[in-house]
């Protein structure tokens, strides 16, 4: 069931190379974050990173998932958000000690920002570090697009009474064959748009319709807006998926957390879902993981 609040809009403008999206989150980010009691400084940096990959992802043609990590050294362990092709979404947090006073930007700092990409036919993940460069994360994805994608994207990304909200246009790169305007013509429309956004954007409240708010930030561009696509909170974990987890652990440390907890407890970071063995059930995992390699 979607949230009918939670909506990505695809536009695009008309007789130009750039591209754009928009997406508004609050029942999704609610639900990912019922069950973890989050200082507000936290609540803020994992809606805007949701928002993010939501943005990113709704770019690509993906057929699995993204999934935005920050790790640092200091008080925050780990901030990771995840959407998926269906805009199924997920998001958690992990940090330790006094954490409520420290800015979004001292959060992240002195960290490492991976992108992981996973394509259902794709042999193996597509894992990027971002640099720590910039002073948010729209400005340190920025940068890794420009580097990495040599795709020119801006993004801008705000929260306005737990609603967040976010903006996306891309430079898909020039192609002389399809396009009106020439190449200086295109720097010019991409920088004009760019500034307008830069100046208007961020007055704008999520309150507005998606097509107001770029008829306000883009009022000389001629766009044309797509329907909308439906977010929602999504967690991809499962018995099958915890099953083998145990058989990547091995039926040796298994035998030995059994042996000390007489059990064996998966939890989710994600869902709150936990998943508990006993030593018959676990016995009974390696079994059938036994048979499965006969056949």
């Amino acid at each position: 069931m979607h949230n009918s609040e939670d909506k990505l809009y695809r536009f695009i403008f008309e007789d130009t190379d750039i591209r754009g999206n928009y997406v508004k989150l609050n029942h999704t980010i609610e639900e990912a974050t019922q069950h973890q009691a989050l200082p507000k400084n936290l609540h803020t940096a994992l809606g805007e990173l949701m928002v993010a990959s939501t943005l990113l992802a709704s770019t690509l043609k993906l057929d699995g998932s993204l999934t935005l990590q920050i790790q640092t050294n200091g008080p925050l362990k780990l901030l990771i958000a995840e959407c998926n092709g269906n805009l199924g979404m997920r998001g958690t947090v992990k940090w330790s000690g006094p954490i409520e006073s420290l800015s979004p930007i001292d959060l992240i700092k002195e960290g490492h920002f991976i992108i992981t990409l996973v394509q259902k036919n794709a042999k193996t993940p597509y894992q990027g570090i971002v640099p720590m460069e910039g002073n948010s994360i729209s400005e340190l994805l920025e940068n890794y697009m420009l580097r990495s994608e040599q795709i020119q994207t801006k993004l801008w990304i705000h929260s306005q009474n737990d609603i967040f909200y976010g903006l996306l246009i891309q430079k898909l790169p020039f192609n002389s064959s399809t396009q009106e305007l020439n190449q200086d013509e295109m720097r010019g429309v991409w920088e004009s748009v760019v500034k307008s956004a830069n100046q208007s954007f961020n007055s704008l409240g999520p309150e507005l319709e998606a097509s107001e708010i770029l008829q306000n930030v883009f009022l000389s561009e001629t766009i044309r807006l797509y329907d909308p696509s439906y977010l929602s909170f999504y967690c991809s974990c499962s018995k099958k998926s915890v099953e083998n987890m145990l058989r990547l652990i091995g039926k040796k440390e298994c035998e030995s957390i059994i042996e000390e907890q007489a059990s064996i407890t998966i939890h989710c970071d994600f869902c709150n879902e936990c998943y508990k063995y006993s030593e018959d059930e676990v016995v009974f995992v390696f079994n059938e993981s036994n048979n499965s390699v006969k056949h």
